[in-house]
């Protein structure tokens, strides 16, 4: 989910919800409303018939007939006589009923209350047709939800557009950053954007990048150093060792420390071989176009290693898909290759088999070996592998695939080990 998704959410579900909850509650205020309004001029209709008659100072029989006259017009008022010193609740309600002038059930609006007219006590109830009033309430609730709509998704539609526009500077931002490489000559370059947190971050990136640059270079200069302060004295000592071998006079005692000695500085020039090429597998330029030929550079690993496989009497079964090309440099596919094939033959039996699949979309290599799968959990850590090696061969073959965005799997089935990986984008 992208980030300006994140921060509206919230308040986009929170303007839904509210949206939804206010036409209902609106339509009910605007209804409770207009009801009290009907009810108040009921009551006064109820105070006008009152003080109306009151006015005339009718009296008993004329008093009688012209409240049969009221009630015989039906203009929404009726009255009739009550025991004495009695009285009716005041109360409203809404009853449906026949109306004769519309022809059909209406809604009615009934207030019912007590007037006293000569001192005799009449029960009065005043009545109106609400029909209007609530077509009316909801005409005006339909047009506060169009204008809701209206808010709401012309809101939605702004918000998408500005937030495209706001959000651009940090969208060209990371453009820059996916290109950027440490190893290049171009240094990244703080751009305006006229926002003040996007500039800020500008800068800072442009800081941390040629900072990152720096440390870049001094540590390649730290690696040619190495390699060459390193070797240098490795192979002296190895001489020596060697030459020492020769000398006459050696006791056996004498023989034994010499060759822990050469085991040491062997197993010594072997890690600073392999430390070298992991910073150089972490450190080399990848180029987007560089393509290999990895039937060419497995073909030239495995004569390098024939004698070794006929040594051990290694079955070795070879499939190369025709004009197999992978995008990626030769140094790292030979890096990668080499170690596979390293692998396989160091850690396999008298008399077993070495399997290898190269393709466009894949490759594969799979040997037999110890009768039970590998600790997946150290399998690919330096320095972690058992008594052969050193641990750094497939500790580089999976960085190498790392760098490609490969992801080299490990599967252990019928006896055989198996190390393989897609390849996405082959030539």
């Amino acid at each position: 989910m992208k980030l300006f998704q994140r921060t509206r959410r919230p308040i986009w579900t929170y303007a839904t919800v509210v949206m939804l909850l206010s036409i209902p509650a609106y339509y009910l205020i605007m209804r409770n409303v207009w009801l009290a309004d009907i009810d108040q001029d009921l009551e006064v209709v109820k105070q006008k018939v009152e003080r109306g008659i009151h006015a005339q100072h009718l009296s008993g029989t004329a008093l009688s007939d012209a409240i049969d006259h009221i009630n015989a017009i039906d203009a929404g008022v009726q009255l009739s006589l009550l025991p004495a010193d009695s009285a009716r609740t005041d109360r409203f309600h809404t009853l449906v009923k026949f109306d004769a002038l519309h022809g059909h059930d209406e809604p009615f609006r009934i207030y019912e209350s007590t007037v006293r007219l000569n001192g005799v006590p009449y029960a009065i109830t005043v009545s109106r047709v609400v029909e209007e009033t609530e077509e009316l309430v909801t005409s005006i609730a339909l047009v506060a939800l169009v204008s809701l709509v209206l808010l709401f998704g012309g809101m939605l539609v702004l918000d998408r557009v500005y937030a495209g526009r706001i959000w651009a500077p940090f969208q060209h931002l990371l453009a820059r950053l996916k290109r950027f490489q440490v190893d290049g000559t171009a240094h990244f370059q703080a751009a305006k954007t006229g926002v003040t947190e996007f500039d800020e971050l500008e800068r800072e990136l442009e800081q941390l990048t040629r900072r990152n640059m720096a440390i870049y270079a001094e540590q390649r200069r730290f690696t040619e150093n190495a390699a060459h302060e390193l070797r240098t004295p490795i192979a002296l000592l190895q001489g020596k060792v060697e030459r020492l071998f020769q000398s006459e006079g050696l006791t056996r005692p004498q023989a034994e420390l010499l060759e822990e000695a050469n085991s040491g500085i062997r197993r010594m020039r072997l890690t600073l071989d392999g430390l070298l090429t992991l910073t150089y597998v972490d450190n080399a330029p990848l180029h987007a176009d560089a393509v290999c030929d990895p039937e060419a550079i497995i073909r030239a690993l495995l004569d390098q290693a024939k004698e070794r496989i006929s040594g051990l009497g290694i079955a070795l079964e070879l499939h190369v898909a025709p004009d197999v090309r992978w995008p990626m440099e030769p140094a790292m596919a030979e890096i990668l290759l080499g170690n596979l094939v390293s692998k396989a033959v160091r850690h396999n039996v008298r008399n077993g088999t070495m399997c290898i699949d190269l393709s466009a979309e894949k490759f594969s290599f799979s040997n037999t070996g110890a009768d039970k799968a590998l600790d997946t959990e150290r399998l690919f850590k330096r320095f972690s592998a058992p008594a052969k090696g050193l641990g750094l061969g497939l500790a580089i073959a999976q960085r190498v695939c790392e760098r490609q965005g490969w992801q080299l799997r490990y599967s252990f089935l019928g006896g055989m080990h198996t190390f393989e990986a897609r390849i996405p984008n082959a030539a």
